[in-house]
C-alpha cells in the first residue's frame, strides 16, 4: 500500500531534464516526492537509496533538520 502511494506521488521529469548538482555528487534523472508527515531527510535517503547530503545539495535544503510535510522535494531515480 505505502509504495502504491509513493509511486501516484512521483511526477517523472522529461528524460531531457537532468538534475545536477556542482561538485558532482550527483548528475541524473530524479522525481519529485511530496514530503508526509513523520518523513526526515535520513528516512527518505534510507528508502530512496541515496544519502542525506544529495538530497540537501540538490533540493538546495539549508537546514536538513527542518522540512516541511506537503513540500516537494527532487529524489534522484536509480
Amino acid at each position: 500500500m505505502k509504495e502504491q502511494v509513493l509511486s501516484e506521488q512521483r511526477a517523472q521529469l522529461q528524460d531531457s531534464e537532468l538534475a545536477s548538482i556542482s561538485g558532482g555528487i550527483y548528475t541524473g534523472p530524479v522525481f519529485m516526492y511530496i514530503i508526509q508527515p513523520g518523513d526526515s531527510l535520513s528516512v527518505l535517503a534510507h528508502r530512496f537509496g541515496t544519502t542525506v547530503r544529495v538530497l540537501t545539495e540538490l533540493n538546495s535544503i539549508t537546514d536538513p533538520n527542518r522540512i516541511r510535510s506537503g513540500a516537494t522535494i527532487m529524489i534522484p531515480q536509480r
